[in-house]
C-alpha cells in the first residue's frame, strides 16, 4: 500500500470562516508544516460555520483506492474557563468527473486549548456509496466546520487541512529478464524454457542442462560435443580413447554410482563394423 498527500490549492464552495490575517482562507491552511495562529481561519460565534477548500489533483497515485482521510490542525482560544468548542471535519464529493455536490461530515469533536491534529476517514465515496475513483479524488473538496463555545471561549481556529489517499498498486507480471520493484517485481511463471549450460538467464527460465565432461584443452557443453568426438575417434583413434569417451558420455549424462552404465566397445577390424555392449 502507498499514500499520497493532497493539499488545498484553491477556494471551495463554502468560505464562512474569518481569516485571521485578512488573506485568502485556503492559503491559511495549505502549508506542509502547521504554523499556528500565524495563518489560520476562525469562528468566534456559537453557530456552525464551514470552510471548504479545493484539493490538488493526484500526481503519483494509481490502482485501487482504499480510503480517503482528512486531517485538520485546530484549537480554541479562551480567556477563562469556556464551554465546549467543536469541530466537524467535512468533505464535498461528486460522482466520476462531475462537480462535487454531496456534503459529508465527521462526528463532532471537542477542541482543546492546544493545537491538535484531528482526522476523519471515508472508505467509500458518500455520493456513490462505492469505492473512490481517481476522478472523484481530483474533484474532491475538504475542510472543516467550527463552532465556538459559550462563556469565555472566543474563537475556534484551524491552521492546516490536508487529505491522505491510501491506495494499492496493481501488480504487473514480469518476465525473468525484466527488472522492477514493488508489487510488479515478481518473475513470470508462463511457459518456462529450459536453458543449456552455455545460456544465461534468471528465475524459472534459468535452469541449466547438464554439461558434458570434456577432455584436454577442448571446451563446450552438451552431449553433442562428446558424440562428435566419439565418432571422430572411432575413425582415427585408439581403443583406449574410444573406451574413455564412451565412459564419459554415460557417466556425465546418466549419473554416477548405482545408476551409471558400464560400456564396452570393440574396435572395428578390417572389413568389419564396430560393436558396443552396455
Amino acid at each position: 500500500m502507498a499514500t499520497e498527500t493532497l493539499r488545498p490549492n484553491g477556494a471551495g464552495d463554502d468560505t464562512e470562516l474569518e481569516p485571521y490575517d485578512g488573506t485568502t482562507n485556503w492559503q491559511n491552511v495549505d502549508e506542509e508544516t502547521p504554523d499556528g495562529e500565524s495563518t489560520d481561519n476562525y469562528n468566534d460565534t456559537n453557530t456552525w460555520l464551514r470552510d471548504l477548500y479545493a484539493i490538488a489533483d493526484h500526481s503519483v497515485g494509481s490502482g485501487t483506492i482504499n480510503h480517503v482521510k482528512v486531517y485538520a490542525h485546530c484549537k480554541f482560544f479562551t480567556s477563562g474557563t469556556p464551554e465546549n468548542s467543536q469541530l466537524k471535519i467535512t468533505i464535498k464529493s461528486g460522482e466520476g468527473a462531475g462537480a462535487p455536490d454531496t456534503i459529508s461530515e465527521g462526528s463532532e469533536e471537542t477542541l482543546t486549548t492546544t493545537w491538535t491534529n484531528y482526522s476523519h476517514q471515508w472508505d467509500t465515496n458518500p455520493k456513490t456509496g462505492s469505492a473512490w475513483t481517481w476522478d472523484e479524488i481530483d474533484n474532491l473538496q475538504a475542510g472543516v466546520s467550527l463552532r465556538a463555545g459559550g462563556g469565555d471561549a472566543y474563537s475556534a481556529d484551524v491552521t492546516q487541512v490536508y487529505v491522505e489517499v491510501e491506495y494499492t498498486l496493481e501488480a504487473t507480471p514480469k518476465s525473468s529478464s525484466d527488472t522492477g520493484s514493488g508489487a510488479d517485481a515478481y518473475v513470470s511463471l508462463e511457459k518456462p524454457e529450459a536453458k543449456t549450460s552455455s545460456d544465461i538467464g534468471s528465475g524459472v527460465e534459468g535452469t541449466p542442462m547438464p554439461s558434458a565432461i570434456l577432455a584436454g584443452s577442448e571446451t563446450g557443453s552438451g552431449i553433442e560435443i562428446l558424440v562428435a568426438r566419439l565418432l571422430a575417434t572411432v575413425d582415427t583413434g585408439t581403443s583406449a580413447e574410444v573406451s574413455g569417451l564412451v565412459k564419459d558420455l554415460f557417466v556425465s549424462e546418466l549419473g554416477l554410482g548405482s545408476d551409471s552404465l558400464v560400456a564396452k566397445i570393440e574396435m572395428p577390424t578390417k572389413g568389419g563394423g564396430m560393436k558396443l555392449w552396455i
